[in-house]
């Protein structure tokens, strides 16, 4: 089940991610001259900064990293080292989760700020989590606090070019540009393993985030119960979907809570076919590609993806991916049969 090549891909990602990143920072001045200041208040190992600060040492960009996240004093950490730095920096990259900290930020200094906003706030909390209704004061606030980083961003980042799309028609934003995802394809490559497990397994790992459809993988691993087909699913699924787990009294799921982010290479290499999604029919899950996705096929491995405009941008049928209709456990599951069948 591994292609020889990337016939599965429409175009070059990284070349795509190289090209259009110069010609971003290149509004700003010569990329390799300018003084870059990056800015993290995250997850410093988070897989969009890891990605980002690849993609600008590939292309030679040199960076001062100010990576905070963990800390319990990191906005303030944050604040006092670009107060440190914003004498001796050109342009701020502002990573993403910046939503927190952006305005404050844009008080400190003048300089051009590069926003990576990556997700909408009004959209995930409003669409994507449901848990402000869109036309509630809490909504219009938040729909209102996404427009205003956009207008007081130099350039605003998001993942993909139906992403891009979303954000100009969403808030009107005119200065949005896209780098997609990619992953770390020093650590995400192809294996030799020994599996020590028999049948056909099918691999999933997430936070179990409602755009994801972990209902729908539930639902299709039922529908494969009679087969030997293993589904092995890692995060807190067990604890967002007991009722559901327990209702449909699943026999051939292995569920794990949690595995180290470094041996997430050895689970998807020991995997027949993983599920790169998203599978849900929640607006944002067809705008965006998974990380997962980038990393499933960095390791050359089978992959199904949910049939949304993201994944179609990129991806084609065949070879090393293949799409399903999203929101659709059968769907799914004969997907997995056809693609085990070959």
């Amino acid at each position: 089940m591994m292609a020889a090549k990337n016939d599965f891909l429409k175009f070059d990602y990284n070349q795509f991610n190289r090209a259009n990143l110069f010609k971003i920072v290149s509004k700003f001045g010569d990329p390799k001259k300018l003084r870059i200041v990056y800015i993290s208040t995250y997850q410093p190992n988070y897989t969009r900064t890891e990605t980002l600060l690849v993609l600008m040492e590939k292309s030679q960009i040199k960076v001062t990293k100010i990576l905070v996240g963990g800390s319990k004093l990191k906005y303030f950490r944050a604040i006092y080292n670009l107060i440190r730095h914003r004498k001796d920096c050109d342009l701020i990259l502002v990573a993403f989760r910046g939503q927190e900290i952006l305005p404050i930020l844009r008080l400190v200094t003048c300089k051009p700020i590069i926003f990576d906003s990556f997700i909408s706030i009004y959209d995930t909390l409003c669409f994507d989590r449901r848990i402000f209704r869109p036309e509630s004061f809490i909504g219009k606030c938040l729909k209102a606090y996404d427009k205003f980083l956009c207008k007081i961003s130099d350039v605003v980042l998001v993942d993909t070019k139906a992403h891009k799309e979303y954000f100009e028609k969403e808030f009107g934003a005119e200065n949005v540009d896209y780098l997609y995802v990619g992953c770390n394809e020093t650590l995400f490559k192809p294996l030799e393993i020994n599996k020590k497990e028999s049948g056909f397994t099918v691999f999933w790992y997430g936070y179990a985030n409602p755009l994801q459809g972990v209902d729908i993988i539930l639902k299709a691993a039922k529908l494969l119960e009679n087969t030997e087909i293993l589904f092995k699913m890692v995060g807190p699924v067990k604890k967002k979907y007991s009722k559901l787990i327990d209702s449909l009294n699943i026999k051939n799921v292995e569920f794990v809570d949690f595995i180290p982010y470094e041996r997430l290479p050895i689970e998807i290499n020991k995997a027949d076919i993983f599920l790169g999604g998203h599978f849900s029919d929640r607006d944002k899950a067809k705008r965006v590609i998974s990380g997962k996705t980038f990393q499933s096929l960095a390791c050359k491995k089978t992959t199904i993806v949910g049939d949304g405009s993201a994944n179609r941008e990129l991806f084609e049928e065949g070879g090393l991916v293949h799409f399903v209709n999203m929101n659709n456990p059968q769907d799914l599951a004969d997907k997995i049969l056809e693609v085990k069948g070959r």
